[in-house]
């Protein structure tokens, strides 16, 4: 595992505090990955939004989540909803 090149996947309650877990996930990764401090905080906000749209505690009970560096890009996926933001050089 390194910055460049490194996977996480976890499951979250479908429930709306799972958004806090998701935010959490969705900063560790941008600094891990060494992204500038603004498109990392750019990124943290669009998994917000897309946590929010998908942990609305519906059915199933829980929602996979996958957030990975590959390819020059950190992606965050669940529910269908994937955002992502390039890798630096």
């Amino acid at each position: 595992m390194n910055p460049q090149d490194f996977f996480l996947k976890l499951s979250v309650p479908n429930d709306p505090a799972g958004v806090d877990v998701v935010v959490a996930v969705a900063r560790h990764a941008a600094t891990y990955a060494n992204i500038e401090s603004s498109k990392g905080a750019a990124f943290v906000d669009r998994a917000r939004a897309a946590a929010t749209l998908v942990l609305t505690g519906g059915t199933p009970s829980h929602c996979a989540v996958t957030c990975a560096a590959d390819q020059g890009q950190l992606m965050l996926t669940m529910g269908g909803q994937t955002v992502s933001e390039p890798l630096p050089a």
